[in-house]
């Protein structure tokens, strides 16, 4: 099987998990395409269910018949592991070795502190001993001399053994924060894709094929760039992607596309169900098999005629020279227990007495051949019909006994063995896959008593590694069955087990590390983008190529420049703020939507500030804040006159005067919005009302933006001032209520 390399070209990031695509090229060999590649190197993070490979260039005809994802083991050599590896290893060696060298020095200064002079024991009736001052003396000496040198040793290694555990922390943090495409174990488990081609094979010229697959661990958020010139005149919105991910590959030089659109929605044709007159009747099962052509058995035919089996040859026992005993022979309708119970006693009777004459017995009859069936399903035969006993229990194939026959016993385990034979084949042999299968090459009768089932075995789907059986085989020819393998089946069993365990582990490793992208934390005013797409999914491309590590941090990537018409504006409500606001209307012009994220704004060569922009629809307006303009400047002076009005007197008349300075010391003109609201009359107050006496110049009707509240009772001036000049603006309105009542607050409310 030829191993291709294939270069990861683009990669489209979903709301969660992203779709990549790799391209690989087979040349011929001798004039012929490879029938079998394998593609290595794929992420463990891959979603198998999502695997699709197709023919983009090459001969008219070529297919792609089976793709089927497996694992790949690599070792690296030194030379390919990353510098923090070795770095990582060069700390724990030297950290080792001071700890050693340390524990060394500890040990001999508690043996040191252990040496102290004994006294011996004083004797009965003799005067005390002299002590050897001397000898004390030089013992003290000496272990002082020895504890200094060893206490500097301890000293110095203790410092030498806090640099060395510092410097290993360091390593690892550094290992921790390299990409997961990087990873620094010995033996690395990657995915892989095994491809069966079919068609015209022989060719002359490359083909060029395409890999597709889904992984988990990747997520993106939208962010803008809005550049300003200080006329607010015109700009540029410049959409980019804060794309994440942890996939356990690196997107290097990839065309990069975003999409709001979700890797786990189903996108395939619904099924119709049709409408029909008469008794519900349930669906047929769907099923995987498929019956064979007819006439199967009759294509053996000449083969058998040709091909006639004989008989198995019968073994004669010899015969002992002493005189047979006579035994009755066994009735022709004894049942499998009485021929077991003979087979027995023939054994109990002459398989242990040294020197004993066998009995003389009638040969076993041949077993006779299973009658070819003439309908089954494709791998195996139809549904299966028990042979059920008198009692109405399926007939259950008995173990059969591997025991070797002793002297003298052999016609009896023969005949035994072969009975068990005979009833095992007449029980399974209607089973869907029982003529697949071997006893030897299957696990003996466990394998076949799950055969017998309605549900095929699990190495049965694996068309692969099936084979056609041979036609010297009656119950399994023209059927296909599992190819014959060397190896031991326990073996083979034990070993698989442990690498599917240990697989497995590492692939829930793998999807748990790939998922870790989901805690961090997206950058500020960012909105995941499932929550700002409405009911719609957009899909956008970047304008370059780009690079993405696998190292589960964010990263900007530029995609697209956004046309926008833009009109800035400057709003004021003096009443609340006497500040003059900067804003601009964005009007999205493009075919695109752009979903709400964060806008980093810059106003000539300086950064102003990071603002939330909506969501905008392709030909939506939305108003966007850009802070306080300092060279606009206004004043709002209010003047307040209470009087009683009516015939007599049974009303209170409230007049309110308001004027409005404004002064530009920009170098341009300047719009402002300068807006009023001057309160609204409630339908049950039928007895309060507002006037609107004076107003220069006239106010105009608020037009509020999609997504903007209308405040009841606003009023707007909208004037233009030019540079370095002031404009006036002043109104009177009058409010009317009976003697009896007052405004909620006070009738001095302004």
């Amino acid at each position: 099987m030829r191993v291709v390399p294939s270069v990861l070209e683009s990669v489209t990031v979903h709301a969660e998990g992203a779709l990549c695509t790799r391209a690989f090229v087979l040349s011929p060999e001798n004039g012929h395409l490879p029938g079998q590649v394998r593609v290595d190197g794929l992420p463990l993070a891959l979603r198998t269910g999502s695997l699709r490979a197709r023919v983009v260039e090459g001969p008219s005809g070529l297919l792609i018949r089976d793709l089927k994802p497996t694992f790949d083991v690599r070792l690296p050599p030194e030379s390919e592991l990353p510098a923090e590896q070795h770095s990582l290893e060069a700390a724990e060696a030297a950290l080792s070795a001071v700890h050693s060298l340390l524990e060394r020095v500890r040990s001999e200064i508690a043996a040191l502190r252990g040496l102290t002079p004994t006294w011996p024991a004083q004797r009965k009736g003799h005067p005390p001993r002299e002590a050897p001052l001397a000898a004390m003396l030089s013992l003290t000496g000496f272990v002082d001399s020895e504890l200094a040198e060893l206490q500097a040793q301890e000293l110095d290694l203790e410092r030498q053994h806090r640099d060395a555990t510092n410097e290993l922390e360091l390593r690892r943090r550094r290992v921790q924060e390299l990409s997961s495409a990087r990873s620094v174990d010995r033996a690395r488990l990657f995915r892989a894709a095994l491809l069966t081609l079919s068609g015209p094979i022989a060719a002359q010229a490359d083909a060029r094929l395409v890999l597709e697959y889904a992984v988990a661990g990747a997520r993106w958020v939208p962010t803008y760039d809005l550049r300003l010139p200080r006329t607010l005149e015109e700009g540029t919105l410049r959409m980019r992607a804060a794309v994440i991910q942890r996939t356990g590959e690196d997107w290097t030089g990839v065309r990069l596309a975003v999409s709001t659109a979700s890797l786990e929605r189903r996108a395939e044709v619904p099924e119709l169900k049709s409408l029909r007159i008469g008794r519900s009747q349930p669906p047929p099962a769907r099923s995987g098999w498929r019956e064979p052509a007819p006439g199967l058995e009759e294509l053996f035919a000449g083969y058998d005629a040709l091909h006639v089996v004989p008989p198995p040859p019968v073994l004669q026992k010899p015969q002992a020279p002493m005189a047979p005993r006579y035994e009755e022979p066994a009735p022709e309708a004894a049942d499998d227990g009485d021929e077991e119970q003979e087979s027995y006693k023939e054994m109990a009777t002459f398989g242990g007495a040294p020197g004993g004459a066998p009995s003389v017995s009638r040969p076993p009859p041949p077993a006779p051949m299973a009658a070819p069936k003439s309908s089954g399903a494709f791998l195996g035969g139809s549904r299966p019909s028990p042979r059920r006993s008198v009692t109405g229990a399926v007939a259950a194939a008995p173990p059969s006994v591997s025991a070797p026959a002793s002297a003298g016993g052999g016609g009896g385990m023969d005949r035994m063995r072969n009975k068990k034979r005979a009833v095992m084949e007449e029980s399974f042999d209607d089973a869907p896959m029982a003529d697949m299968l071997s006893a030897d090459e299957e696990g003996g009768v466990d394998e076949l008593r799950r055969a017998a089932g309605l549900e095929p075995a699990d190495n049965l789907f694996d068309y692969d590694s099936l084979t056609l059986a041979p036609a010297a085989s009656p119950a399994q020819r023209g059927r296909l069955r599992p190819r014959p393998t060397l190896v031991s089946q326990a073996m083979l069993s034990f070993t698989s087990v442990n690498v599917q365990v240990e697989v497995v582990r590492l692939e829930a490793q793998a999807f748990v590390f790939a998922e870790s992208v989901n805690t961090v934390a997206p950058p500020t005013w960012s909105v995941p983008p499932r929550d700002s797409a409405r009911h719609f999914d957009a899909r956008f491309d970047a304008e370059a190529v780009a690079d993405v590590p696998s190292d589960g941090a964010w990263h900007t990537v530029p995609m697209l420049t956004v046309p926008l018409e833009l009109r800035a504006e400057y709003v004021c409500v003096p009443s609340v703020e006497p500040r003059v606001f900067r804003t601009v209307r964005l009007d999205n012009a493009s075919p695109h939507p752009l979903l709400a994220g964060p806008v980093d704004v810059t106003l000539g060569d300086e950064f102003l500030m990071t603002s939330p922009l909506p969501t905008l629809g392709p030909g939506e307006t939305q108003r966007l804040g850009l802070g306080v303009e300092e060279a606009l400047q206004v004043a709002r002076n209010t003047r307040f006159e209470e009087a009683t009005g009516g015939m007599f007197g049974n009303s209170t008349v409230l007049t309110h005067h308001v004027s409005v300075e404004v002064a530009n010391h920009l170098s341009r003109p300047a719009s402002i919005a300068i807006s009023e609201r001057i309160g609204a009359v409630p339908e049950s107050q039928k007895d309060l009302k507002v006037e609107e006496a004076e107003v220069v110049p006239p106010w105009q009707k608020p037009t509020p933006l999609p997504g903007e509240e209308v405040v009841e009772g606003e009023r707007v001036w909208r004037v233009s001032v030019p540079a370095g000049e002031k404009r006036s603006m002043k109104a009177t309105w009058v409010v009317k209520l009976p003697a009896s009542k007052m405004l909620n607050g006070g009738n001095r409310r302004t």
